[in-house]
């Protein structure tokens, strides 16, 4: 990071004893304050939708999202003098996108925006006519477009993927790292509120590990006392324990909840886990799915953030010097755990409880009962914590478990017993069982192999072949596949991929249409999200990054295309599909390519003429091509 100003005395003091009473990093005050002028209403009151570092599904937020009064066409402002490097006009995404590049080596990004002013906007809409395009991403050399500080650049929109009007604006440095723009100082924006904590949970590491008596995951929720969080009694745990905690930020005067920026475990007034956000690489996103509970936010859509550096967690937010997060409780004395949640105006709350050392108990058979109830009440289910398969069973008089490998039979005694239902915890990394047989019930597993992160792994079966790249899994996986009803299970979806996996569906009837038949996740949509595929002999290949259910489609209806209405010079259709999604578009009016932009939010695409000036008025041909090649083109007169 380049420092623009010098640093001054004045400016040397108060870093040194901010950041020695507060015990917060010092870049906050190293960051030039009157560089960057604000992108939105500069000089006003403003407010944020979405701040830096904010969880989100498959990445960490990056820069601001900053409202626009809940509307459209706000004035953009060029936040320094530069000049523009790169336009992106997209569907998806950004949408309307422009980059400046600075003297001082950083690139600020103006995303969703409505349109380009002056100047941009001619150049960006005459290149796209001259290649008669309706997107691009292009690069621009410098002294091309050049920009002042203040200059109005753009209009605010709702384009790409946006969840509603704002701009999305970040700041990069010169390796495209996200700097937290708040660190430059905008008194647009204010904030004097405490981030806060919702609940926090402790999770086992293995057999051994247990947290009020038990082996998993227990949730609890901390009780505000005056300005920070605590628990009024001590949790009882043993062995490897990890902590995890919802947590956000707030702001003056808005209901949003924001991401924080510095997270802070202590145990026995000891750090033992730092999770630092200031700046975050495109490269650093993947690990998301490992820094938070991926499967507490595939099920419930909560982000437990881990205060535990996760097996294969290789995030550059979190300081790694002895620091693993990772609480070892080995006797039976009280233990002090503290967090500190700071966000990004120093703005502190910090959360306290104690652990009370407690050993596992000591197993005792239950008492075989004479007189059997006329209606036994019994279960016999699993689960996967990390390495370790947890069987609870209610109902067996026998005690003991069988576990059956190929035919062979292992017997286990419970790991513990609590209200009468016997738990038994195996060692996944001791073999993979094909069934249990507990309390006069039986049940079946589906695990296949043992899928480490560490190699490249390939397998097969007579339903799919899967090719796992090395590091392509955070941590082992316990492959599990299932074939039912031509769906192709293909382990849980709770179990995040770092990077994408190579799959050959092997469908066991005939697929008559290949050309119109692709591969479809099912965890998605009720008929699925397309993936695609490619086609060899009646199987097909494809890559996904999601682990879950998937099944072959056939699509052959075309896009369905119908005017909706006209404003202006503008006019505006209708466009849908019905399964694998439109892929191409296209208008050409009197024969001459006209420019059409596509709202996927609400299935629109409209005229964008190079001469306003002109009157639309003809015939005008509009076509849509799916992403299985099925073609609609309508006509229509104006």
């Amino acid at each position: 990071m380049q420092i623009v100003e010098p640093l001054n005395l004045k400016k040397i003091v108060f870093i040194f004893f901010s950041t020695l009473s507060l015990g917060i990093r010092a870049q906050y005050s190293v960051y030039d304050k009157d560089y960057f002028r604000f992108p939105i209403k500069p000089g006003q009151r403003n407010y944020l939708s979405g701040n830096m570092g904010e969880l989100r599904t498959n990445h960490f937020h990056g820069g601001l999202d900053i409202k626009t009064d809940q509307r459209t066409g706000l004035p953009v402002y060029a936040s320094a003098d530069g000049y523009i490097s790169r336009i992106g006009v997209q569907h998806k995404g950004y949408g309307n996108t422009l980059y400046i590049t600075h003297p001082n080596g950083l690139t600020t990004v103006y995303g969703h925006l409505e349109w380009f002013g002056g100047e941009i906007g001619e150049y960006v809409k005459a290149f796209l006519y001259k290649e008669q395009c309706n997107e691009t991403d292009l690069l621009i050399e410098k002294g091309k477009l050049d920009v002042v500080k203040g200059q109005i650049i753009a209009y605010s929109g709702n384009t790409g993927s946006s969840g509603g009007p704002h701009l999305h604006w970040e700041i990069r440095d010169e390796n495209e790292r996200l700097l937290n723009p708040l660190f430059f100082n905008f008194p647009e924006i204010i904030d004097s509120q405490q981030p806060i904590i919702n609940k926090i949970a402790l999770k086992t590491f293995d057999r051994e590990s247990r947290v009020e008596g038990e082996f998993g995951r227990m949730e609890y929720i901390p009780v505000k006392e005056i300005n920070n969080y605590v628990l009024r009694f001590p949790i009882h745990a043993w062995g490897w324990i990890g902590l995890e905690l919802v947590t956000y930020d707030k702001m003056n005067d808005v209901g949003n909840l924001y991401g924080i920026s510095l997270l802070e475990l202590y145990f026995d007034k000891k750090k033992i886990f730092t999770h630092d956000i200031q700046r975050i690489g495109f490269e650093d996103n993947p690990y998301i799915n490992a820094h938070i509970d991926y499967e507490m936010a595939h099920k419930y859509k909560t982000f437990f953030q881990r205060c535990y550096v996760s097996d294969g967690n290789e995030l550059k937010t979190y300081k790694r010097e002895k620091e693993t997060g990772k609480l070892f409780i080995n006797d039976t004395l009280l233990h002090d755990v503290s967090v500190k949640i700071v966000d990004s105006y120093r703005n502190t709350t910090t959360l306290n409880f104690k652990i009370k050392g407690t050993r596992n108990q000591v197993i005792k058979t239950l008492a075989k009962t004479k007189n059997t109830p006329t209606k036994v009440i019994s279960y016999l289910k699993h689960s996967e914590f990390e390495n370790t398969l947890k069987i609870e069973c209610l109902g067996n008089q026998e005690n003991t478990a069988s576990l059956f490998f190929k035919g062979k039979r292992f017997v286990i005694d419970p790991a513990y017993i609590k209200n009468n239902e016997q738990v038994y915890l195996w060692d996944l990394r001791m073999g993979l069982p094909d069934s249990v047989f507990a309390g006069k019930q039986k049940h079946y597993f589906t695990f296949e192999e043992i899928i480490p992160s560490n190699l490249a792994i390939n397998y097969s079966s007579p339903q799919l072949d899967i090719a796992f790249p090395k590091k392509s899994v955070f941590d082992t996986v316990y492959l599990d596949i299932n074939y039912r009803d031509q769906i192709f299970t293909i382990q849980r979806p709770t179990i995040p991929l770092f990077s994408p996996v190579s799959v050959t569906l092997k469908p066991d009837f005939e697929v008559l249409n290949k050309a119109k038949s692709a591969a479809y996740n099912l965890d998605y949509k009720k008929r699925g999200k397309y993936i695609g595929g490619l086609w060899v002999g009646n199987n097909i290949k494809f890559n996904t990054k999601i682990f879950g259910d998937f099944a072959i489609r056939k699509d052959t209806i075309a896009p369905r295309i119908t005017y909706f209405k006209t404003i202006g010079k503008t006019i505006y259709f209708k466009i849908s599909d019905n399964l694998s999604g439109v892929n191409h578009w296209y208008g050409y009016l009197n024969g001459q390519f006209i420019l059409m932009h596509y709202e996927t939010k609400y299935g629109i695409i409209f005229t964008d003429l190079l001469d306003d000036k002109l009157p639309i008025k003809g015939t005008m041909l509009v076509g849509a091509i799916d992403n299985m090649g099925n073609l609609t083109q309508s006509w229509f007169k104006f």
